[in-house]
């Protein structure tokens, strides 16, 4: 762990503990960088508590009051829902940034000179949302970003409070259905090759701002689908620290974050060809692991785009 996420993560202690005081609180869990220990001097601190009931504005003031903290956007009723029901951000005035200007603060009603204070992520779910999300993944194999985003913290996040329910979590997320498995990479791969049909047109073209939007939509499609093959619960809407993703996989194609790079730089014809082969590898990977994917995915694989000529 390097010295961001150690002081970070002894604050992220300090918090859980102050909220394992409060009634209700079943499990608080740590993610993000800061949690995977990757931490730079720009991390915020992600923390996700799990609640037997969400709680009400009042309860939501006395946690702040006692970490010192102040919301971002008011204390407010949180709704509940399927998942983020409670997306309740607050920031850290004894922790200041030299650089004035939080994101978003002219939305909010903290003081614009509160706002390089430390922020802190904080996501409320009850219990009964975690169930909705376990059984909608679990049992009725639907791919949500929102629910994975949940269970992805559950399975890999640090558990500061609540082992022992966190724990029984973590042992069913363990059996990734096939099922689920396939529904994930199918939506991955439809997506994967309109935007891979797309870049070619792009790269033909030279038209390389457009290209390297598109070809990081490829690579997000590539991740999600190898999320799914690896049996991890993340949707990776942006790819952002792709090489730590990566590095987490036992089924990758080789050197895949060190060729998803080199597709970005000109020439754009051959970074298309590249894009190419790694979609492939990685629809070879899946149909490994999920019996008749491939003639499931066939429809999508079309490599060559749409053209006309009179």
């Amino acid at each position: 762990m390097n010295n961001e996420s150690r002081w970070r993560v002894e604050h992220a202690r300090h918090m859980a503990a102050v909220f394992s005081e409060e009634e209700g609180v079943c499990a608080v869990v740590l993610s993000g960088a800061v949690a995977a220990g990757q931490a730079d001097i720009y991390s915020e601190t992600h923390l996700r508590v799990i609640w037997s009931a969400l709680p009400a504005p009042s309860q939501q003031q006395r946690i702040l009051d006692a970490l010192g903290g102040v919301s971002l956007y008011g204390v407010e009723p949180l709704e509940e829902g399927v998942p983020a029901e409670g997306y309740a951000p607050f920031l850290l005035p004894d922790v200041v940034s030299p650089t004035p200007g939080g994101p978003g603060y002219w939305l909010s009603n903290v003081p614009e000179d509160w706002h390089a204070a430390y922020p802190v992520e904080w996501e409320n779910e009850s219990l009964q949302s975690v169930e909705r999300s376990l059984e909608e993944a679990l049992v009725q194999h639907r791919p949500n970003r929102a629910i994975f985003d949940l269970l992805g913290e559950l399975q890999s996040g640090t558990v500061l409070c609540g082992e022992a329910l966190v724990d029984d979590w973590r042992q069913r997320l363990a059996c990734y259905p096939d099922a689920l498995r396939a529904n994930v990479v199918e939506q991955a791969v439809a997506e994967l090759w309109q935007q891979m049909r797309y870049a070619r047109v792009l790269a033909e073209r030279g038209d390389h701002i457009e290209y390297v939007r598109a070809a990081t939509v490829i690579a997000h499609c590539l991740l999600r689908t190898l999320f799914a093959v690896n049996g991890l619960f993340s949707w990776q809407e942006t790819p952002k620290r792709s090489r730590t993703s990566l590095a987490r996989m036992a089924i990758a194609p080789d050197a895949c974050y060190e060729r998803l790079c080199r597709a970005l730089v000109p020439p754009l014809r051959e970074g298309v060809e590249g894009l190419n082969a790694l979609a492939h590898e990685t629809v070879s990977l899946a149909s490994e692991q999920v019996g008749d994917l491939q003639a499931r995915l066939a429809r999508y694989l079309r490599d060559e785009p749409r053209s006309w000529s009179a």
